[in-house]
């Protein structure tokens, strides 16, 4: 078998051996870059669990001192984890180096870093252990300590926390519940039930404790609970009510009183008014003239100043308060159901064909419609010697000065006749109608309507097409009256 020969050259061989030195070294400089001059070995309460104690290393620091403050700092941070306080790193970290000296906006927080800081400021070591290393860096030789403490924080210690913690929490609780309290009562209800759900969440961070008997548990859960009850009831009394409805509504008149809606919330059966709601009152149906006020007072109320009443029917005026977003009241309205207590005089002049019809079809149409719209329909014996030229031409004083015995605050009269009659066979008749209506409003001394309407129909014969004819207007008058006055 051929075998080949390799030569390798005396430079080769000098380059070959320089670069095996070199990693030689430098593999020499990281296993060997730290070495432990301590000669007694670690003792066995540095790797032994011990119940009650914990044991703190620090890394290691070229100052010896500064490597048992860091050790003793790392046990401490370690009974905080076992005690289950949740709080985050930052205030953990100023708890353990500033000694307990650390503040928070949080009321809450403030107390529990209180407590926990009075558990571990009086942490002390038992023992300690102390190694020395040597580290090098390159040509550079470098010094370090670093140390084991073994810290004792006892099962007593650990109930001494837990009740004081439970009585701190407690403490705090009530305070903010008796702020809240007079926050509600004094009329920032919504600030006391933020407050109140506040505090109740608080309660829950306390059953992360370890430790904890079952007692306890049930206290802190009872408590809780409490808190959310009260906040949900606070919520679910506030109430909104409404008055000014059962005052006289007369058309074109102003209401005597505002319409007043109140918002407030129970305590007890008694009242506390909520000011500096912002309150919308808007006209549902019928026609007003109304100036509201944009918010609650100090005695929870707002109101609307109703200046004219613009239609006969039914005016409905409803009030809405905007709560607080976050805040689902069930009651956020109010309406306000006005039934205007009108008295109205009624006199139509009714001829059919040129003889006088005494029960006017238009003049009974208009009462009943009048009557369902919860007017009073007063007696028109007054008008009876009217005639229709007066009430076509006359003058209006000449019905106020009429009306104003007769307690009405409307009076209508008007006149309906038929005429034209066609033959267009027999048994087959066109007859012509004309109508209309004056409305007069007595309190304002105004005429507030007046309505012309003229209309055919046929019928079987010269009068039953005239009567026809008459109710065909009629009914239209009485469309267009209703239409206008809103009813």
């Amino acid at each position: 078998m051929f075998r080949r020969k390799i030569y390798i050259r005396p430079v080769q061989l000098s380059r070959f051996l320089t670069i095996a030195t070199i990693f030689l070294l430098i593999s020499s400089e990281t296993v060997f870059a730290q070495k432990r001059l301590t000669k007694e070995p670690r003792p066995s309460w540095t790797e032994k669990i011990i119940p009650g104690y914990f044991v703190g290393m620090s890394n290691r620091y070229s100052d010896e001192a500064e490597a048992r403050t860091n050790a003793i700092n790392d046990a401490k941070r370690q009974i905080i984890e076992s005690l289950g306080v949740i709080i985050n790193s930052e205030t953990k970290d100023s708890i353990i180096e500033k000694s307990g000296k650390t503040t928070s906006l949080d009321a809450f927080t403030s107390s529990s870093v209180k407590v926990i800081s009075k558990a571990i400021i009086s942490v002390s070591p038992e023992k300690v252990f102390v190694e020395q290393w040597q580290e090098d860096s390159g040509r550079k030789a470098q010094m370090t300590f670093q140390a084991f403490v073994l810290v004792l924080f006892s099962e007593e210690s650990h109930r001494a926390f837990m009740k004081e913690m439970m009585d701190e929490t407690m403490n705090i609780s009530g305070m903010r519940l008796t702020e809240s309290l007079d926050l509600a009562r004094g009329g920032n209800v919504f600030l006391a039930i933020r407050q109140i759900r506040e505090a109740q969440t608080n309660f829950t961070p306390i059953l992360s404790l370890t430790g904890l008997s079952p007692t306890l548990v049930s206290q802190i859960k009872s408590f809780s609970e409490g808190y959310k009850a009260l906040a949900d009831a606070m919520q679910g009394s506030i109430t909104i009510e409404g008055s000014g409805e059962k005052q006289p509504v007369k058309l074109g008149a102003a209401l005597e009183q505002p319409l007043t809606v109140s918002v407030f919330w129970t305590e007890s059966a008694k009242r506390h008014p909520i000011p500096n709601l912002p309150v919308d009152f808007s006209l549902v149906q019928g026609k007003a003239t109304f100036t509201p006020q944009g918010q609650t007072d100090a005695s929870g109320k707002a109101i609307c100043e109703v200046r004219n009443i613009e239609s006969a029917g039914k005016i409905v005026i409803q009030a809405k308060v905007r709560f607080p977003e976050e805040f689902k009241i069930a009651q956020d309205t109010h309406t306000f159901n006005l039934l205007p207590e009108n008295r109205v005089v009624v006199k139509i002049i009714e001829t059919n064909i040129g003889k006088p019809v005494q029960i006017s079809y238009l003049e009974n149409a208009l009462m009943g419609k009048f009557t369902g719209a919860g007017f009073t329909v007063v007696e028109n014996g007054l008008f009876q010697k009217l005639t229709p030229n007066e009430i076509e031409t006359g003058k209006p004083e000449m019905i106020f000065e009429t009306a104003k015995n007769t307690g009405a605050d409307l009076v209508i009269v008007g006149t309906v006749s038929s005429g034209q009659i066609n033959k267009v066979q027999e048994g087959f008749y066109f007859g012509r109608a004309r109508g209309s209506l004056k409305v007069f409003n007595i309190q304002k001394q105004t005429v507030v309507g007046n309505y012309l309407v003229e209309e055919k129909n046929s019928g079987n014969s010269e009068e039953n097409a005239g009567s026809k004819a008459i109710t065909k207007v009629g009914d239209l008058l009485v469309q267009k009256l209703m239409t206008e006055m809103g009813l």
